[in-house]
């Protein structure tokens, strides 16, 4: 019995592990991605670095996540032959409330959390054709700052992307 559990155990280790590697070795979806600088709705009280900081955070998180093998600046230039498969994200921050520190510490819960809403585009670059619309929504706790919330809005808008692009690809 021992035995038999020892290898049902080596075999499920090294399906996992080649698995893993293919993973690994996938080649990525998209030539190059270019995240842009999000706009601000009106009546959006962020300061002006959250955009900075965000625009940082989105692009580490495209380079972590290979969904594209490079991933440019904004507004930099990519070979004709590689724009039909590179992608743009731009986007809008719809929405922003501060958040209340005093409620969070009482109540807890997520009652009284910063909230960051914005709706983002992936584009392909070549002919501006849309290929998903996301909306994003994170809450954070009102003690964080902005470049926590930058952080974990990025990690959104990347796995959202992830999530809606996959099953086209295939």
């Amino acid at each position: 019995m021992r035995n038999r559990l020892a290898m049902l155990i080596t075999m499920m280790l090294v399906a996992w592990v080649g698995a893993a590697a293919k993973e690994k070795d996938a080649a990525p979806l998209y030539k190059t991605a270019e995240a842009k600088h999000f706009t601000q709705a009106e009546g959006v009280e962020l300061t002006p670095a959250f955009s900075d900081y965000f625009y940082a955070e989105l692009r580490a998180e495209l380079k972590k996540s290979k969904m594209a093998g490079d991933v440019v600046g904004e507004g930099e230039a990519v070979d004709d032959a590689d724009a039909p498969q590179s992608i743009v994200i731009v986007g809008t921050i719809t929405e922003y409330k501060k958040g209340n520190v005093v409620t969070s510490s009482l109540i807890g819960f997520g009652v009284g959390a910063r909230s960051l809403k914005m709706d983002a585009d992936v584009q392909r670059r070549s002919d501006k054709q849309n290929l998903c619309t996301m909306h994003i929504h994170v809450k954070i706790e009102p003690r964080w700052d902005e470049k926590m919330m930058a952080k974990f809005a990025a990690q959104q808008v990347v796995k959202d992307m992830k999530k809606e692009l996959k099953p086209q690809a295939k």
